[in-house]
């Protein structure tokens, strides 16, 4: 049995691995695991192909990878293995793996405990206790695994690499890990790691947040959760690494209807809302309910600099769109404050007050809309600044879009405080090449760009609390 350190400095190797195996790549499944892998056969270290069945090796072959009948045929360290063959053999591979000494095995395969099956339900037992036993770390079984884009480690051969960010994701769902990188790359969200981990059999969620929590590449930490097996460990591991940086907790199954279904899935028992609400704010996590409000919350903790309270100034492209962002701030919990005398007489010496005005929010003006900003960010009753700006405007006219950027990048250096970006949906609607273009070059200049009123007073929100949270700790 490994102590933390170990079981971390384990997990570490399996991110960042000398080489890697495939055991069970076949033509039925297109050798999908080779080729999730290749990224990292071709930069890092070697895939290697373990199958009995030399009718397979063909397709190994042609990728580059070299065939072995057995895992301890392969004279080269292996510290990460990907197993993709029928249950009935997976204990016999995991006593190769041990054999071998790998550090890291994840399970495709399904069929164990969760399937309720007394066959699976003993090999399940058979694996976990020979693991345990030597120290071997297995993720899943039934999952994808892990995802570090800096190395090449993927989940299929369609998701990105060579790049790195700093928002790192768990999940108990494959589709639902998976789904993850590509939506949040698609928005200019890049991930340092993510975990497909399956039904937990050895490694289980506490021990993917004791290891994001001290991993510098991650900054803000997500996770899909439909139930836990150790409720008391998994709460003191998220409050432990909440202390050390943003958590996102995304729980379905919270309703009794719900959790019969990730009981079928995960095979985890049912928590009542309220107490998981309780324990959540009391481990300082923040809750999510959905895959695009978790990717905006990533968003703003990302790039919003730390706010010191909920006055905000809003900067709107209409007037019935000022009434209706005013609306929304406010009932998420924002206050949108009047702004002082000064900023009053330095808006009064230009504003025209024909089609607009100078009440916050204020109604935009294209030809001083720097003025404007510039005014918002120093005004002494505000905590931070939103501004509105046309989807349209910003995908079609390249020269308005830079302006705009250099503005808002102004206005934050010379008055440090934060500024958020509203990109409203104009007609006719963007394509979504285009609003993937706007939003990573947002990303890009770090400034937070949200898709609607509702789901940016969201995030912002989450963040501003997450802030005062850590103000009130000393953190």
């Amino acid at each position: 049995m490994l102590g933390r350190t170990e079981t971390l400095a384990k997990m570490e190797r399996g991110f960042y691995p000398r080489n890697v195996a495939v055991i069970g790549a076949a033509r039925h499944n297109q050798h999908r695991w080779l080729k999730a892998h290749l990224a990292f056969h071709k930069s890092h270290g070697e895939v290697f192909h373990v199958n009995i069945d030399e009718a397979e090796w063909d397709g190994a072959t042609e990728l580059g990878v070299k065939n072995f009948h057995s895992i301890l045929d392969i004279e080269e360290p292996v510290d990460y293995v990907t197993i993709a063959v029928p249950r009935k053999v997976v204990p016999r591979l995991i006593d190769e793996c041990i054999r071998k000494d790998v550090s890291v095995v994840h399970i495709f395969t399904a069929g164990f405990e969760e399937s309720g099956e007394e066959e699976g339900i003993r090999l399940d037992r058979e694996i976990s206790e020979m693991a345990r036993k030597a120290g071997l770390l297995i993720i899943g079984p039934n999952c994808l695994g892990l995802f570090n884009p800096a190395v090449g480690i993927r989940h299929n051969e369609n998701e990105y690499h060579g790049e790195t960010g700093h928002f790192a994701y768990i999940s108990q769902s494959g589709s639902m890990a998976s789904g993850m990188v590509m939506e949040s790359n698609a928005c200019g969200v890049k991930m340092s790691k993510c975990i497909s981990m399956g039904n937990g059999m050895v490694l289980d969620v506490p021990d993917y947040l004791d290891y994001l929590a001290e991993d510098s590449e991650t900054e803000v930490i997500g996770m899909y959760l439909e139930g836990l097996r150790n409720p008391g460990r998994f709460f003191q591991s998220l409050q432990n690494a909440s202390s050390k940086k943003p958590v996102l907790v995304w729980k379905v199954g919270k309703t009794e209807d719900a959790a019969r279904a990730t009981a079928a899935h995960t095979g985890t028992p049912y928590i009542r809302e309220d107490i998981w609400d309780s324990l959540i704010n009391r481990c300082g996590a923040i809750q999510i309910d959905s895959q695009d409000e978790m990717i905006d919350a990533v968003k703003s903790l990302a790039h919003l600099t730390p706010v010191g309270g909920y006055n905000v100034g809003l900067l709107a492209g209409s007037g019935g769109h000022s009434t209706d962002m005013a609306n929304v701030f406010s009932k998420a919990g924002f206050k949108v404050a009047p702004l002082t005398e000064r900023s009053y007489q330095e808006l009064g010496s230009f504003f025209n007050m024909i089609g607009g005005n100078y009440v916050n929010p204020i109604q935009g003006s294209r030809e001083h809309h720097d003025r404007i900003i510039d005014i918002l960010s120093k005004d002494e009753n505000l905590d931070m600044v939103v501004v509105e700006l046309a989807g349209q405007a910003l995908s079609s006219n390249s020269k308005f879009f830079d302006e705009r950027i250099e503005i808002i990048k102004k206005a934050q250096v010379e008055s440090k405080k934060p500024i958020a970006v509203i990109i409203y949906p104009s007609f006719p609607r963007l394509e979504p090449s285009a609003r993937e273009a706007i939003d990573k070059r947002f990303n890009q200049e770090g400034i937070p760009a949200f898709h609607s009123f509702a789901s940016g007073a969201m995030a912002l929100r989450k963040s501003v609390d997450r802030y005062i949270l850590d103000r009130y700790l000393g953190g």
